[in-house]
């Protein structure tokens, strides 16, 4: 019988000291969680939809334990509407303090010239800097768009986004820098949650959406839509990440034939149970009204993933990694 109990990372592979941290970047929009093609209003009253909305992080800085940093340099991230949570990797970590990150391909892998660039067709599809649909590269020249927004715009007044808009920005200096002071949820003793959300309407805010049309340069108002990442608060700390500390009771995983058994015991009501793959892709969610179940996802292909379970209203209770043989 083919048959593996859940993993922790921390614990089963680097030993007892070792954490094993993720970062959640939350899409929202005015506070609710984005979903694409649905319509929002944005700061200016000018109401406006989404089809994509997809974009690089890098360079991420960990400060943690009084002062002290573990650097990410060489890795990135492309971050997208339904895969926007990570594992950066497992640490020797109590108390993460700060979080530094950059948004955009860092210029030495941006463009020709960049000391580890290289040519895209020479990376892994699963790769980050692989080609992208949409796509994410505008050539060996001017290198990967860091950030790229699309949609419609009400150009009417009417409350019907009619007007197609599509920036899509890149440029080898304007990558951004980004700095936060956190609180880190201890989701358990082997793993550390770092919870953000991503506040879209800060982020297009003083973007005319309705008259831009359709922009693909490194000025002018693709400059300043990657400039609001610094200057305005695109990037905060979710509202309940601490709270979402200690509302599990019990909460256990096992594979049997390809088969994903879960069953728990939360304080908060159960309603989802998310399988993600090790690059973020949701697989599978299933929905349960109860505090107390369980949930089977059937015939699962040979891989790690994460199981993530939620709340009614959508926050994350507990994730556990397991391995599918």
């Amino acid at each position: 019988m083919r048959f593996l109990s859940f993993l922790f990372v921390g614990f089963t592979f680097f030993g007892w000291g070792q954490k094993s941290v993720y970062l959640h970047l939350n899409p929202k929009v005015n506070g609710v969680d984005l979903v694409l093609n649905t319509n929002y209003t944005a700061l200016d009253n000018i109401v406006f939809k989404l089809d994509h909305f997809n974009y690089y992080l890098s360079n991420i800085s960990l400060t943690h334990d009084a002062g002290q940093q573990t650097n990410l340099y060489g890795d990135i991230y492309l971050v997208e509407p339904e895969n926007h949570t990570f594992l950066l990797g497992n640490f020797d970590i109590t108390n993460i303090e700060q979080l530094d990150f950059t948004i955009g391909v860092p210029k030495p892998y941006n463009i020709q010239s960049g000391s580890a660039a290289q040519d895209i067709s020479l990376y892994p599809e699963t790769h980050p800097l692989s080609f992208q649909s949409p796509s994410m590269y505008w050539g060996w020249q001017s290198g990967y768009m860091h950030m790229i927004i699309g949609g419609f715009s009400d150009s009417q007044t009417d409350g019907t986004p009619d007007a197609y808009f599509e920036l899509h920005n890149l440029g080898n200096n304007n990558q951004q820098l980004v700095s936060l002071v956190i609180t880190q949820t201890t989701t358990s003793e082997s793993q550390i949650d770092i919870y953000l959300d991503c506040n879209v309407e800060q982020w297009i805010k003083n973007i005319p959406l309705a008259t831009v049309g359709v922009l693909h340069d490194e000025s002018g108002i693709n400059q300043t839509i990657l400039r609001n990442v610094q200057n305005q608060p695109v990037f905060t700390l979710a509202e309940t990440a601490s709270l979402m500390e200690n509302n599990l009771i019990n909460f256990n995983a096992w594979v049997v034939n390809q088969d994903i058994y879960v069953n728990y015991k939360i304080i908060n009501e159960v309603v989802i149970c998310q399988l993600i793959d090790e690059s973020g892709r949701i697989i599978q969610t299933q929905e349960n009204n109860g505090g107390n179940g369980s949930f089977t996802l059937t015939n699962q292909k040979s891989g790690f993933y994460f199981l993530r379970l939620g709340d009614e209203k959508g926050n994350l209770i507990a994730t556990k990694k397991l391995l599918v043989p």
